[in-house]
């Protein structure tokens, strides 16, 4: 699972980080704004949100070795396309390529390759790919940075292109052969459904669950895209806002490694509430604040922490509350909503900080999040039914017309 883990830190650096690197280049060179740019990225979440339940359906059927393999070639071929882009609605449609390359290949497709592969055992397995994958920016964005300084903007895609060959479509090429479960056969005149989600789809815990992880996607997404001109409407210098900022990477790696220590001692419930409340803890801190006060470090290690965490709780609550049998479809309609928050979630808290022209406002729909999220996972862990039930609503279905 650590070559998986590997290929993530690739796959996030190339087809998300990316973005924050080449977002002043391209905005120099061609005169966008940094909406325009960010748009981009707001496209390539939806569209991962759009394919995620097919992907999802996909891998719970045939696997994920030649979907990540082909994934990572096409996308290897994306970013040498928009090395040559010089249109505004180019960059949107090497995008909407992104955003189909990036369902097959960030953390939801490795999940539910692992959940395959590995039954019962998954939980462990994705804790070790979200430790790899929290190095991708720390990795990739000074990566990026120098060969941009060394090579412009247009050359660093083409590099970061190569890079896709051996790590993202080898390691899953080569580790995953002849070690994936057959495919599901159908047979002539049948209709198979995997471990059919109907009943996890009636039943008020995934509802809850997903009211739970859209709560916290818009949290998050809204204080990496503002936290520093928050921090400095406060007092804060850019200086203390950069430190800030920069501690909740190796707060949220700190989290995940104690999930990891503590895998066998404590229950996923115990983990969700972690992942919840520290954010929760984080956003009234962001609010009391005062100029220059050392707090806003405690904040930054709550929101890390519960960060790092919650990305745990996100990849198992379902499948553990509901059943694993059908993990890729499970997860990929769960996370459908997910990504569509995140990539709405930049508009709709420029629009709130527009309402008032400062952030105040923002600060008060932040901490409403973050206790929905918390308060939904609660309800969630409360209301999950009895194991003998998952088991029998995770059945293979075999319907014949």
């Amino acid at each position: 699972m650590c070559a998986l883990g590997v290929g993530q830190i690739v796959a996030w650096g190339s087809f998300y980080y990316v973005f924050v690197s080449l977002r002043d280049p391209m905005g120099a060179e061609f005169g966008w704004t940094k909406p325009q740019i960010d748009g981009a990225l707001s496209v390539v979440l939806a569209v991962t949100g759009l394919c995620s339940y097919a992907r999802g359906r996909w891998v719970d059927l045939y696997g994920g070795r030649r979907m990540m393999t082909v994934a990572a070639i096409v996308g290897a071929g994306l970013l040498i396309g928009w090395s040559y882009i010089a249109e505004l609605w180019q960059l949107y449609a090497i995008s909407v390529g992104i955003g189909v390359v990036s369902s097959m290949l960030l953390y939801d497709a490795a999940f539910a390759i692992v959940a395959r592969l590995l039954g019962a055992d998954y939980r462990r397995a994705i804790i070790v790919i979200t430790l790899f994958g929290g190095l991708a920016s720390t990795a990739f964005v000074p990566l990026t940075q120098s060969l941009l300084d060394s090579h412009g903007w247009r050359s660093a895609l083409r590099t970061l292109a190569v890079f896709q060959l051996p790590f993202c479509a080898g390691i899953p090429f080569f580790m995953l052969r002849n070690r994936e479960p057959a495919r599901v056969h159908v047979a002539r005149g049948a209709k198979v459904v995997a471990g059919s989600i109907r009943p996890a789809l009636a039943h008020p815990v995934f509802w809850l669950l997903a009211l739970s992880f859209v709560s916290f996607a818009f949290l998050f997404t809204a204080l990496v895209f503002n936290l520093e001109p928050m921090l400095r409407e406060s007092g804060y210098t850019t200086a203390e806002a950069v430190a800030a900022y920069t501690l909740i990477g190796p707060a949220q790696l700190a989290g995940r490694i104690a999930v990891l220590t503590l895998e066998r001692f404590i229950s996923l419930t115990a983990a969700g509430l972690i992942g919840t409340l520290a954010p929760v803890l984080a956003v009234v801190i962001l609010i009391v604040l005062q100029p220059h006060s050392p707090l806003v470090f405690i904040f930054a290690i709550a929101f890390g922490t519960g960060m790092g965490v919650k990305t745990i709780v996100q990849a198992t609550a379902a499948p553990e509350f509901l059943g694993s049998a059908a993990y890729g479809a499970l997860q990929g309609a769960l996370m459908f909503p997910v990504y569509l928050a995140q990539a709405g979630t930049p508009l709709l808290a420029a629009w709130i900080w527009q309402i008032h022209g400062n952030y105040d406002l923002l600060e008060i729909a932040l901490l409403v999040a973050a206790g929905t999220s918390a308060v939904a996972f609660v309800l969630a862990a409360r209301l999950r039914p009895k194991p003998a039930t998952i088991e029998r609503s995770a059945e293979p279905l075999l319907v014949r017309p």
